[in-house]
């Protein structure tokens, strides 16, 4: 007889609350509990992380102290875990950080090629969210992280030297589905899969809807992003929901080949799931049924994007997304 899991998510907000719609159609699993506490953490048989930054490491602290499995997609850095990977090896314990869409998604279909791949000479990769309403601008995920990601630096490695960026650096227009849209260099959650591939170029851009970093500059100047008036500006921004689209692009070139792998997901107005946390969800909540069915079986630590390079469960998680309307397409030029 085949066993039934009692997950607990950690955290409320709509990528939480969009993990356990999808965990809840999974035969393996008994019960789904939303709970930002983690005060009954030591009842359940399996933890999903779900925090925004400043509350990130709470999962894996609870899991650490109850000898619990986590798969995290709350916002922490890849250092947070590897600094703790010997304790989660001596708790006999799985944990799959990053596991979300970028970092998660992106990373595992990133480990794929460039195991199976070699030579390759840069990588870059394009993610966010737009509309097909023109000047309307989405937030669909943790609003204040996507200001935080607008505040900070990030680094991306330019011929071969890892180079600093300030916010909106090298802002390029686009065209994405017909969509007017705008890209710059941004932190991505992928800095640790740069120090570890030899790569000439490896970079991230987040993509936003044309006008986005004019929109962001005046919300900035005008003081609806301070700690007094964030929530009230975050209210406003996400009372206006739109059609939306959430998409991916990883480019790989090797010589004059190159490999471009597409991910979209699309949600109209009124669907009880945005695109962002469809494309997000859908990767966390596909993981645990794999960790719940055994076919993931080792223990410690395990990032994305070595787990991409298992071909059947590569096969079974693009599988798994595309059964839940997730676009994913794959092709060289």
């Amino acid at each position: 007889m085949k066993r039934s899991f009692n997950i607990l998510v950690l955290g409320n907000g709509r990528i939480a609350r969009a993990v356990s719609f999808y965990l809840g159609k999974s035969r393996l699993v008994k019960s789904v509990t939303l709970d930002s506490s983690g005060k009954n953490a030591a009842k359940f048989d399996l933890l999903l992380g779900a925090f925004p930054g400043d509350l990130g490491t709470i999962p894996l602290r609870l899991a650490l102290k109850h000898r619990i499995d986590l798969i995290d997609i709350s916002d922490v850095e890849p250092q947070v875990y590897l600094k703790n990977k010997r304790l989660i090896e001596s708790r006999g314990i799985t944990v799959i950080p990053c596991c979300g869409f970028g970092p998660g998604l992106i990373n595992f279909i990133l480990g794929r090629e460039l195991a199976d791949r070699k030579n390759i000479d840069t990588v870059q990769i394009k993610a966010g969210s737009l509309s097909p309403k023109p000047n309307y601008f989405p937030f669909l995920w943790c609003f204040e992280d996507l200001v935080l990601e607008h505040r900070i630096p990030s680094w991306q490695v330019i011929n071969g030297k890892t180079c600093k960026f300030g916010p909106f650096a090298r802002c390029q227009r686009e065209s994405f589905f017909g969509i007017e849209s705008e890209s710059y260099f941004a932190q991505s959650g992928f800095e640790n899969m740069m120090q570890g591939v030899r790569v000439k170029n490896f970079s991230f851009r987040v993509v936003r809807p044309r006008g986005f970093r004019e929109f962001f500059y005046y919300l900035e100047s005008e003081g609806f992003l301070t700690s007094a008036n964030m929530l009230i500006t975050k209210n406003i921004v996400e009372k206006d929901v739109r059609d939306n689209i959430t998409l991916a692009t990883i480019s790989l070139t090797k010589k004059r080949k190159k490999i471009i792998w597409l991910m979209k997901s699309q949600s109209r107005r009124k669907e009880r799931l945005n695109s962002m946390q469809k494309i997000t969800a859908v990767t966390p909540a596909a993981m645990a049924q794999a960790l719940m069915s055994g076919s993931i079986k080792e223990k410690g630590l395990l990032f994305m994007e070595e787990l991409g390079k298992d071909a059947r469960l590569f096969d079974y998680l693009l599988k798994a997304n595309r059964i839940e309307g997730i676009i994913i397409s794959r092709k060289g030029i």
